[in-house]
């Protein structure tokens, strides 16, 4: 025979671990009703400013490299000023951005093509010290500024320039080139001693570029 089931009392109800939870819980949002309100609306708010930030930044970044391909092709046809003008309008409206970045070097690049050797140099100084992500635009940039400071017959500056950017650069490709470089402007500045340094480092360490014959006749014409 079926035994009848036990009515569950009000009392074992309340006892009821889950069943009290709940309704704390229930009595907690009652109390705390307007804190959870205003916490969730600024949950919400805040999730909302990260979604707009992240569009607004896709959206920089596409109308900067749009700006810097246009720069490009104006600098590919020889219209240097109206790239100039792009690349200030784009740095100074999408700065932070790579393109932006990029636009900071093409602008050393731009005022030297045009002989405005002193705002290239302070262009190329400004990526170097502000930029640092890109090494081939890095030493190029220390190349640009040596090839600016050279051009105002400040040979002793640009020899300096070059020599910190091959030794920044020293397993690059490039580092014989800026030492080459370093070593003519040590000379047209008189230091000969600090010449030779570079043309002996060009020789011993980078033997195998095609730069070391020409190190090598340099550096015996200082000797002779």
């Amino acid at each position: 025979m079926l035994k009848p089931h036990k009515k569950i009392t009000k009392r074992q109800i309340k006892e009821d671990p889950l069943v009290t939870y709940y309704f704390k819980t229930l009595d907690f949002i009652r109390e705390h009703q307007q804190k959870i309100y205003i916490g969730a609306i600024a949950v919400l708010a805040l999730l909302f400013m990260v979604i707009m930030f992240s569009k607004s930044k896709r959206s920089a970044e596409l109308n900067a490299s749009e700006a810097l391909t246009k720069a490009n092709y104006e600098l590919s046809q020889s219209r240097t000023q109206e790239a100039i003008d792009i690349l200030l309008n784009m740095v100074d409206n999408y700065s932070g951005t790579k393109s932006a970045a990029k636009g900071v070097y093409l602008l050393g690049k731009a005022y030297f093509e045009k002989g405005d050797y002193e705002k290239a140099q302070m262009y190329f100084k400004r990526y170097i010290d502000d930029y640092s992500d890109d090494p081939i635009l890095v030493n190029g940039a220390y190349s640009g500024l040596g090839a600016s400071l050279e051009q105002q017959n400040k040979f002793l500056e640009a020899a300096e320039i070059y020599e910190k950017g091959a030794k920044k650069f020293e397993k690059n490709f490039l580092a014989p080139r800026l030492l080459m470089k370093a070593g003519r402007c040590y000379q047209r500045a008189n230091k000969i001693a600090k010449a030779k340094a570079c043309y002996q480092i060009v020789i011993e360490k980078y033997a195998e570029s095609k730069f070391k014959n020409d190190a090598e006749l340099y550096l015996a014409k200082l000797n002779a």
